[in-house]
Parts: C-alpha cells; sequence; structure tokens
C-alpha cells in the first residue's frame, strides 16, 4: 500500500547536496552583498534544485536516531559512511525504514545509530529489487545475514550498534546465462495509465521468454513522462500501477513531471533523476532533462557518470531526444545538448534511449566521429495524435559485442496487430 509521500526536511537538504556536489555546485559565495544560497528558495522546476532533491532524500534520520543512507558499492567495500549517494529513496514508514533503490545495479546502504541512540535494530524494507539480487548484511561483530522476501520486495531485520555501521549490499549476478540478457525500453505515460497497466502486464512475460531462450530480463528503463501534470497524487497513483512489477524500473522524470514548483514529487517518490550503475557488461547513465536542460552540476559530473570502466556497452536514458546541431525539440539549450553528446561519444558511448517524442524512432548521430545510436520510445501510453497508435516497448538485447533492439507491440483492446513499424526497427518475435 502507497503511502503519502513525505515531504523533505529542509534542515538537511543543504548538507547533503553541499557534500556531494561541492559548495561551487550549490552556488555559494563569499561576496558580500545580497546573495542567496543555491535553491533556498526552492522552485523544483529547475534542475538544480531537483539535484539538491535527489541528494536529500537519498538519507534519512530514523526517529530511533540510526541514520540511513544510500551508498555506491564502492563506499561499502572501503566501508566510508561519511559519503552518501544518490542511490535511490529512504523514508520512515511507522516501525518499517523503506528504502527504493534507483536501479538494477549494486548499491548499499550504512545504517549508523548516533551516541544517544538505543536502538538496537532496524526494520528494513528494500523494493525494486530484482528478483534474483543477492541482498546480504553485515553487522558490527561480523555477523551476516541475508534478506528474505519475493517478487521485487526485500525485508531484514538489522542489528544495530552506537558507534558502529551496520551495511546491506544489494548485487545482481548475470552469470549463468550463456546467451546474454534483455531490458525493456519505454516512456511517455502521461494521461493513459490504463494502457500503461497492460504495457507492464506483458513486460512481465518478458522474464519468462528470456528464460526460455537463455538469457537474463534485467528490468526495465522509462525514460519521463510519468505523470501529466506532475501533483502528488498523480505519482502516488503511478507507484501503485508499478506495484504488481515483477522486475526493477530505472527510471528519470519528463517535462510533464516536473511542474510543480514548490515540492520534488517526483524525488520524494522515486529518488534520483541523475544516477549511473552497471548492470551485467553494460553501464547505464541517467539524465534527468525534464527542464530541457541539465542541471549545471550535472554537466560538470558527465565524464563520471558517463564512465564504463570495463564494461562492454554503455547507454544513456533521457526524456529530451538529442538531435545533433538540432536539439530544439524540447530542449531550452542546444548547446547543453551537444555538450552532453560529444561527452558521451568520447567514452564511447553507444546508444540514446529518449521519450518526450510520442512515437518509435531509431537512426544514428554522428557525434565527434562516432556514431550513436539513437532510440525514441514515447510508446508507453502517451497520444501519439491521429491514426493507429504504437503502444509497446523496445526489447534490447545484448549478447557478446551485440546489441540488437527490436518492437514489442501491446495493442489496445480490438485493435490490429502492426506487422511493421514506422521505423527501421523490426517487431520483435513474441519470445
Amino acid at each position: 500500500m502507497i503511502q503519502r509521500l513525505h515531504r523533505l526536511r529542509p534542515r538537511h537538504a543543504l548538507i547533503g547536496a553541499a557534500s556531494l556536489l561541492g559548495l561551487g555546485a550549490l552556488g555559494l559565495t563569499t561576496l558580500e552583498g545580497c546573495t542567496e544560497v543555491e535553491c533556498a528558495t526552492p522552485d523544483y522546476t529547475r534542475a538544480e534544485c531537483r539535484v539538491l532533491a535527489e541528494n536529500e532524500v537519498a538519507r534519512l534520520r530514523s526517529s530511533e536516531g540510526v541514520e540511513v543512507r544510500f551508498q555506491t558499492d564502492a563506499a561499502a567495500e572501503v566501508q566510508d559512511h561519511s559519503s552518501w549517494a544518490a542511490e535511490g529513496v529512504v523514508r520512515e514508514l511507522g516501525e518499517i525504514v523503506e528504502a527504493r533503490g534507483a536501479h538494477m545495479g549494486a548499491y548499499a546502504l550504512s545504517l549508523r545509530p548516533d551516541a544517544s541512540s538505543e536502538a538496537q535494530e532496524v526494520q528494513l524494507r528494500l523494493t525494486n529489487v530484482h528478483p534474483r539480487a543477492l541482498v546480504r548484511t553485515l553487522a558490527p561483530g561480523g555477523v551476516e545475514l541475508v534478506a528474505e522476501g519475493q517478487g521485487t520486495t526485500r525485508s531484514i531485520t538489522a542489528p544495530v550498534s552506537p558507534g558502529q555501521t551496520t551495511w546491506v549490499r544489494v548485487e545482481l549476478d548475470c552469470s549463468g546465462y550463456a546467451n546474454g540478457y534483455r531490458i525493456a525500453a519505454l516512456g511517455d505515460v502521461q494521461t493513459n495509465p490504463t494502457q500503461f497497466a497492460r504495457i507492464l502486464e506483458r513486460m512481465q512475460d518478458e522474464a519468462v521468454y528470456a528464460e526460455q531462450a537463455g538469457q537474463l530480463f534485467v528490468g526495465a528503463v522509462m525514460a519521463g513522462d510519468l505523470t501529466e501534470t506532475a501533483t502528488e497524487e498523480e505519482f502516488i497513483a503511478f507507484a501503485e500501477a508499478l506495484e504488481p512489477a515483477s522486475f526493477p524500473i530505472a527510471l528519470v522524470p519528463g517535462n510533464h513531471d516536473v511542474y510543480d514548483g514548490y515540492q520534488p514529487h517526483y524525488n520524494l517518490a522515486f529518488g534520483p533523476g541523475n544516477y549511473a550503475f552497471d548492470v551485467c557488461d553494460s553501464h547505464l547513465a541517467m539524465l534527468d532533462t525534464g527542464s530541457g536542460s541539465l542541471a549545471p552540476s550535472i554537466i560538470g559530473r558527465l565524464p563520471q557518470l558517463f564512465a564504463k570502466g570495463e564494461q562492454a556497452h554503455s547507454l544513456t536514458v533521457m526524456h529530451h531526444p538529442p538531435y545533433a546541431e538540432l536539439s530544439a525539440a524540447g530542449w531550452s539549450d542546444e548547446a547543453m545538448a551537444m555538450i552532453m553528446l560529444g561527452e558521451f561519444a568520447h567514452q564511447d558511448g553507444d546508444a540514446v534511449i529518449a521519450g518526450h517524442a510520442h512515437m518509435l524512432d531509431e537512426f544514428d548521430l554522428n557525434v565527434a566521429g562516432r556514431d550513436i545510436e539513437e532510440i525514441i520510445a514515447g510508446t508507453a501510453g502517451a497520444a501519439q495524435g491521429a491514426g493507429h497508435p504504437l503502444y509497446g516497448y523496445v526489447r534490447l538485447t545484448f549478447t557478446g559485442d551485440t546489441i540488437e533492439r527490436c518492437f514489442v507491440e501491446v495493442p489496445t483492446p480490438g485493435a490490429i496487430p502492426v506487422q511493421n513499424t514506422t521505423s527501421d526497427m523490426p517487431i520483435c518475435d513474441e519470445a
């Protein structure tokens, strides 16, 4: 059951973001005169304010005095509780601390009671977890526990001790699938959650078909416009619509998700809009372009977000499609789109996945001498104008060095399925 989303606590907002982004990124200054800290007067239609929000919701001091923080897997390796990262959203629901991970890659949580806390344990519930992921806890004294649960939810009673840190780590093992793995991609639900529910039901079958083909269904990525007017009620309804999902879903906001300047409803519900993760042998960078731009602090972090390391594939997901030399379709600053594409090309990026345009399309961009595939998958339910609408999702299949893509159509009741798409992307076989 989805409860009403918690409001931000302003006393934490500056602390978290300053630690992660640096004082310069927040617009802090020592100049004399009339100055204001970045987003001291909140306007969450601005991308930089949402960066502050996504870092704010990634940690929580519970009512029992336990600091719960999302962490990178690298921080867990060295057990550095002093940091935290925008890897999800954590909230307290009665006696339970609930943490929704933003993605299907590896991440961690740290739990540390303050000196005055009398807490001996934390009832922790993790959501949006891959059914095959391993969730284990390393408590003070070397006690190791494995979380229990079914589907995308795990629950664990984590022992805690004042002055010491308990670590919870989440990791998906992709080994054992000789024929690779699959990821679904789509965006733009808006005013048609009914059709999106049909698409979600069809995606439930993807894991079965993948297993039959010797592949792992990793989950889905959604390129924004989850709601129509960005109200709290719409985000609650969308969160409820995701509850039946038997696979994790990584999200970014679209322009329809950031209309409310007074509360960051997207971040309160789903956490970060800017983050990156590795899963299997792919690196995915998720970007918040809901305002038609990127936050200045995120522009500065693009080399880090796009760094794929030893991963074979690199993808980036955002709402607004970037078109080389013609980015005006929703971007407020074409130069910013080109900076992003340039860095993605420089770091050997393979494909951009976007929505915004309510259609299916794919084409190649040549950026700095490198061909980048762009896939527009605005097919999750939003109106497509006159003619036969094409609803469904893109199936990406990763096998060795190749990424194959096809479209899984989910027609409306009574509609005749299409045989071909208007793009070069083929219709998928049933399996």
